[in-house]
């Protein structure tokens, strides 16, 4: 997501439809996990590692051949 600054005004634009639909499926589930207590800040690092686990995975992992 991008955003734009202008005066008090943060405007949000979707960088692709891949990207936008994990962003609203993000803070869905941020909502969710908010309400049943954990805080924000908790959550946010908690996605930053296994987002960035992920990653490692996915660049570590051999591809099989057809």
């Amino acid at each position: 997501m991008t955003t734009a600054c202008d005066e008090k005004v943060i405007e949000l634009k979707p960088i692709s439809s891949c990207r936008r639909e994990v962003e609203v499926a993000m803070v869905e589930m941020l909502v969710s996990l908010q309400k049943r207590g954990w805080e924000a800040a908790e959550l946010a690092l908690a996605l930053a590692d296994a987002s960035e686990d992920l990653v490692m995975l996915i660049a570590t992992k051999r591809l099989r051949p057809n």
